[in-house]
């Protein structure tokens, strides 16, 4: 509805792949700006918009995929002046919002003044299960009521029992009880799975332990490649991503480690074979 071949987007130097296919696939080119440990570079945004506004600013401000790093409150309030004076359409994208450890999650961009312009998407497969492909869109009225029109015509009908039954989770306050229990054993999880990385792999790899989220962004040293590491661990039968689905630039040794789907025996697994992978 945004998009069109010849617009063009902003991201992440670093960004979720499956949106910069998605976006390239309608023909937009992308605008990378640097992501550091405060989030999205506000700076460059708006130097970007004073030589022509964008068509689309894609962004995930509470745990930016695949870093997990939160944008500042400094950079939120600055960016909420860009939108709205430049009137940039904007996708926040919130996907595991719940899940957030040391304190309360920081409120959402959307959740701000900014005439209309942000949409904000999240989704069910991360709160309940990844094979529940439920999301959802808070946009302006006509937005939403233009949205699904053009969901009509993609798909004519959802699964409305199913979709019902989820609703029913929230309206008896089901899911949010099954959401208090998971971030206790996520958090739990957390804990143990960055302990165990330090255990193992010490001096060779720098990661910070994230607020939130279920993943763990670790770089390695330059002589300690992430295709080399990923070899030694298939030899001992363990599968893990060579970096090429994370091979955001050139000069990144990094990996993304989810850690929220492993209890304590395949951790302390995953770290022995580690240690004797090094």
């Amino acid at each position: 509805m945004i998009l069109q071949p010849g617009s063009s987007v902003i991201v992440g130097d670093m960004n979720y792949v499956l949106a910069d296919r998605l976006f390239e696939q309608l023909g937009a080119r992308l605008i990378k700006v640097k992501v550091d440990q405060d989030g999205i570079d506000v700076e460059a945004i708006e130097n970007i918009c004073k030589q022509a506004r964008p068509s689309l600013l894609y962004i995930i401000p509470h745990h930016h995929h695949p870093t997990t790093v939160t944008l500042s409150a400094e950079r939120r309030v600055k960016l909420l002046d860009i939108i709205k004076r430049y009137q940039l359409p904007v996708i926040e994208d919130d996907y595991d919002y719940d899940f957030h450890y040391e304190n309360a999650p920081i409120l959402p961009l959307a959740s701000a003044e900014h005439n209309g312009y942000v949409l904000y998407i999240g989704s069910i497969s991360k709160t309940l299960a990844p094979t529940i492909r439920l999301g959802y869109l808070i946009g302006g009225k006509d937005f939403v009521w233009q949205a699904s029109k053009l969901k009509q015509v993609l798909d004519i009908r959802g699964d409305a029992l199913f979709e019902e039954s989820v609703a029913h989770l929230f309206t008896t306050g089901d899911m949010q009880r099954h959401l208090r229990k998971s971030l206790k054993v996520y958090k739990k999880r957390r804990d143990q799975f960055c302990e165990l990385l330090q255990s193992s792999l010490g001096g060779v790899a720098r990661f910070v332990v994230p607020n939130g989220g279920m993943a763990v962004w670790t770089l390695l040293d330059p002589g300690y490649s992430v295709p080399k590491l990923a070899e030694r661990l298939a030899t001992n039968g363990i599968y893990l991503n060579d970096g090429s689905l994370h091979k955001y630039k050139e000069d990144v040794n990094g990996i993304r480690l989810g850690f929220a789907s492993l209890n304590t025996s395949e951790m302390q697994t995953f770290a022995q074979v580690l240690k004797k992978s090094r």
